[in-house]
């Protein structure tokens, strides 16, 4: 935690650091950015000949050859290769030619082709895709036999599902060019180096004046079956879906101190799967970059961290700020890939240690010349959300619990609110119930339509984002932050919560009982009191303490282990709650 506290405040007199760097301006025309640039070379040069052991769980499978395997031995690898894509929720990664302890045997070129069919075979019986990502030379020095490994992307999406998909907060201070790459993602041409490809992200005319984001803004791409990118440039997003087998939602954040309550929110109640720290190369590490860096670390959010704008400083200047990012990621306890991403290739196995959340990738791009966003593309398609099977099938079992997040009225359809499922499985046509209400009771109410990315279905299941429609009573008004539950559960209500709170800065020595601030909990976004400090008459920075808080306007339904980002001007604070005290009325 000495990250937490020596980037949040200054260590002297717990103040923010805000720095401010001139930024620099291309002016390199436009350039139409095609999904299909060409691949770097099929061949990656490393030195590193081993991989990590193989392990059960999870949805990586090394395979050290399939060679003319007899039918009984076709069943299991078929019923193998069901629990990896059940594992990686429609997605699998074999490393061919790999033995089980991670060394890269190789295959020769016969044996490659053999065991590639063999593997076409299983996924065909499964009715799943296959593309082969990477290949890698691993010959013996002064061997004339040629020895290859290849990484290979077998994708099935659930029957349950649509589509696979993955939520990708984006993040980063101002002006370092966040909205543009996300513009240049979703709208496939590339920047004019003024903003021009930001100008479809942006949400309102104050956003597009100003160029800054003051708001969540949501967008989406996709990839087909063969792993490439399905976006705007010649498609709807009706179109998109249709023709995408995974879809990744990209959640523009802003990077403005004044709109930091909005970032945290879309930090802590859109439940990214993954999050992407932007940093700019003309720019460097600024106070939004440890602020940012801090909240993702708080959360507990898998991330990887993208320097833009890697045209605008010559190659010792990247490596300064790769080198300074590592240091920076180090000290909030995580640890940074050694080099950049350079090939596909790492591409992939940063995508791999992205997804068991212990190492950081570090990419650089240019979004007006488009280096790097192959390999920036390689690792989105490569990106699997987190979790077990047997977990997701557990909280399929469990009562709806759906987070509110946005509210909508739509002319002739009536109430809309979009959220996260977080349990059970909700169904058009259903009873649920919403809350709580100002008294902490809940209203029955229905469930009319259901979208996923402007796709009718017929359920959502946990973990999946959706908007619903809702045919409310007379007289029921909705907020952020209410829930939808099953229609025989309830859940308990609060005014009062503990919480193990750190207190990272300050404009004082010291916090007392008696104050208020503002605290993010999941969805849930108010304000508290410190009602109580356990073996503490104060608070102090630096220093772990169990508070008791109250809310201050009304009753909301928030869940012991969730973190809580506690913050009122500059003062910061972050924990998790610790026990929650059911209201009595």
């Amino acid at each position: 935690m000495d990250f937490m506290i020596s980037h949040f405040c200054d260590e002297q007199n717990h103040q923010p650091l805000y720095k401010t760097r001139k930024q620099s301006i291309s002016e390199t025309g436009p350039t139409l950015l095609s999904s299909s640039l060409p691949t770097d070379d099929c061949f990656d040069s490393d030195t590193e000949n081993r991989l990590p052991p193989e392990t059960e769980l999870g949805n990586i499978e090394y395979k050290a050859k399939l060679v003319n395997p007899t039918n009984s031995r076709i069943q299991h690898l078929i019923t193998q290769m069901k629990w990896r894509l059940r594992e990686g929720q429609g997605e699998a990664i074999y490393e061919i030619g790999v033995e089980d302890g991670g060394a890269m045997s190789g295959l020769t070129d016969e044996e490659l082709r053999s065991s590639l069919g063999t593997l076409k075979t299983m996924a065909q019986a499964l009715g799943a895709s296959m593309v082969v990502l990477t290949e890698k030379d691993v010959t013996v020095k002064l061997s004339n036999i040629r020895r290859t490994v290849v990484e290979v992307l077998v994708r099935k999406v659930p029957e349950s599902q649509q589509f696979i998909e993955v939520r990708l907060a984006v993040v980063g201070g101002c002006d370092v060019g966040k909205s543009t790459l996300c513009g240049v993602l979703t709208q496939g041409c590339l920047d004019d180096g003024n903003g021009k490809a930001r100008l479809g992200i942006f949400r309102f005319p104050h956003e597009v004046r100003t160029g800054k984001t003051s708001s969540v803004c949501n967008d989406v791409i996709g990839f087909d079956n063969r792993g490439k990118l399905v976006n705007y440039a010649q498609n709807s997003l009706e179109e998109m879906v249709e023709k995408s087998s995974k879809l990744l939602t990209l959640i523009d954040l802003a990077g403005d101190a004044k709109y930091q309550k909005t970032t945290i929110h879309g930090l802590t109640g859109y439940t990214p799967h993954f999050a992407c720290l932007v940093v700019a190369a003309d720019r460097g590490i600024t106070w939004a970059t440890r602020e940012h860096l801090g909240l993702i670390a708080a959360l507990n959010i898998p991330m990887f961290v993208l320097i833009t704008k890697m045209d605008l400083v010559d190659r010792q200047g990247l490596n300064k700020i790769i080198k300074d990012v590592s240091a920076l990621v180090s000290k909030a306890g995580m640890v940074a890939r050694e080099k950049r991403v350079k090939t596909k290739r790492d591409a992939v196995q940063g995508a791999q240690e992205l997804c068991v959340g212990s190492i950081v990738p570090i990419l650089a791009v240019s979004s007006v010349t488009g280096e790097g966003f192959r390999y920036l593309r390689t690792l989105l398609n490569c990106l699997s959300t987190a979790g077990t099977a047997e977990s997701r099938l557990q909280l399929v079992g469990l009562p709806v619990y759906f987070t509110i997040e946005e509210l909508y009225n739509v002319p002739h359809v009536g109430q809309i609110v979009g959220g996260m499922l977080a349990e059970g499985q909700l169904h058009e046509g259903a009873d649920v119930l919403v809350g709580p209400m100002k008294d902490g009771s809940f209203e029955k109410v229905t469930v009319g339509s259901i979208r996923r990315s402007r796709q009718a279905v017929g359920c959502v299941n946990p973990g999946e984002a959706a908007s619903v429609s809702l045919n409310l009573p007379d007289g029921v008004t909705l907020r952020r932050g209410m829930v939808l539950s099953g229609i025989d559960y309830q859940p308990p209500v609060c005014f009062e919560f503990s919480a193990n709170l750190l207190l990272l800065c300050h404009t004082t020595k010291y916090i007392c009982v008696g104050f208020q601030a503002t605290v993010f909990i999941g969805s849930v976004c108010t304000t508290a009191t410190i009602t109580y400090i356990n073996d503490a008459d104060c608070l102090r920075p630096g220093k772990w303490a169990v508070v008791r808080m109250c809310f201050a306007y009304q009753p909301e339904v928030i869940r012991e282990g969730s973190p809580i980002i506690l913050r009122q001007g500059k003062t910061k604070g972050m924990g998790e709650v610790l026990k929650v005290f059911p209201s009595t009325q």
